[in-house]
């Protein structure tokens, strides 16, 4: 777990989607339509991924956490905790558990992610 991290260690390129929710023709929304890149079409930003591990994994698992990661990136305020995160070309996405603007002081932010898990 880092609070910031050198303009070398930004090796991992993130993608991040904000789920969007178009209503039907009768003006409902009924769920996820579709996923709309939060850094423009084809953007990406480049973060510092540090996987868990040691007993921080055996603790995870016990609240029910999957894969859990870290990311240290500069600050955006576009990713929120509804977005997705998907790590480089990987296909299954990332969910957020939590952010930490890092002292409040819009330099770095800090993501927790988890592997998404599907509807029990």
């Amino acid at each position: 777990m880092s609070r910031y991290a050198n303009a070398g260690e930004l090796r991992t390129k993130i993608r991040v989607f904000r789920p969007v929710d178009e209503p039907d023709p009768d003006g409902y929304t009924g769920g996820i339509s579709r996923l709309e890149n939060v850094f423009d079409e084809n953007g990406f930003r480049y973060c510092k991924w540090v996987n868990a591990h040691g007993t921080e994994v055996y603790e995870a698992r016990q609240a029910g956490v999957t894969e859990p990661a870290t990311l240290t990136l500069r600050y955006t305020p576009k990713i929120t905790t509804t977005c997705l995160i998907y790590r480089e070309q990987d296909p299954e996405p990332y969910e957020v558990i939590s952010l930490n603007d890092v002292e409040n002081r819009h330099v770095w932010l800090e993501v927790r992610v988890q592997r998404k898990a599907a509807a029990k």
